[in-house]
C-alpha cells in the first residue's frame, strides 16, 4: 500500500485484499447496502453466515497489531466502541506481510490485539501466533468440519 496515507483509503485497500482472498477461495461474499452496519461484509461458508469486520494490521515489534474497536470523532472527542454482538470475526490484513488473518470476536480482547510473527524477547504463555490465525487455514478448518458433518 505504498503511497496510501489516508486512513479511509488504507481501510479500503485492506478490505479489497481480504475480499479477494475470500472470493479467490470460492467463499460467497455479501455486501450490505449503504454504510450503516458495523460489519464490512458477510461471508457464507459451509452454510453458515459470518459478519466480518476488516482491520488493517500494522507490523510493530514482531507482531501484527490491530484495534478491536472502532474510533469515531464526536465533536472533538474520540469515541471508541467495541463490536460485541455486532460481528462474528475480524479479518485482519497486514500490508507489510501481504497476509490476511481471521480472529473470531470471542478470541479478541476489547481494545487491541497482536498476532506474533517473530519470537518475543520474553516468553509468555499468552502469545497469539499469527500462523494460527491465517485466513486460508481458517477456511480449510471450517470446510473440514463441514465435511465431517456430512
Amino acid at each position: 500500500m505504498e503511497g496510501v496515507t489516508h486512513p479511509k483509503q488504507r481501510g479500503q485497500c485492506s478490505e479489497a485484499a481480504v475480499l479477494f482472498e475470500f472470493v479467490r477461495t470460492g467463499v460467497t461474499v455479501l455486501e450490505p447496502f449503504g454504510d450503516n452496519e458495523r460489519y464490512d461484509f458477510v461471508i457464507q461458508l459451509c452454510g453458515e453466515f459470518y459478519r466480518v469486520q476488516v482491520k488493517t494490521g500494522r507490523l510493530t515489534d514482531g507482531r501484527v497489531q490491530f484495534e478491536t474497536r472502532s474510533s469515531g470523532t464526536l465533536t472533538r472527542r474520540v469515541k471508541k466502541e467495541g463490536y460485541d454482538g455486532q460481528i462474528d470475526i475480524f479479518a485482519v490484513y497486514s500490508p507489510d506481510l501481504e497476509q490476511s488473518y481471521i480472529v473470531p470476536i470471542d478470541e479478541a480482547p476489547n481494545t487491541s490485539m497482536g498476532l506474533r510473527v517473530e519470537a518475543a524477547r520474553k516468553s509468555s504463555p499468552n502469545i497469539n501466533w499469527a500462523e494460527d490465525f491465517l485466513l486460508a487455514d481458517w477456511i480449510d478448518r471450517k470446510r473440514s468440519l463441514s465435511d465431517m458433518d456430512h
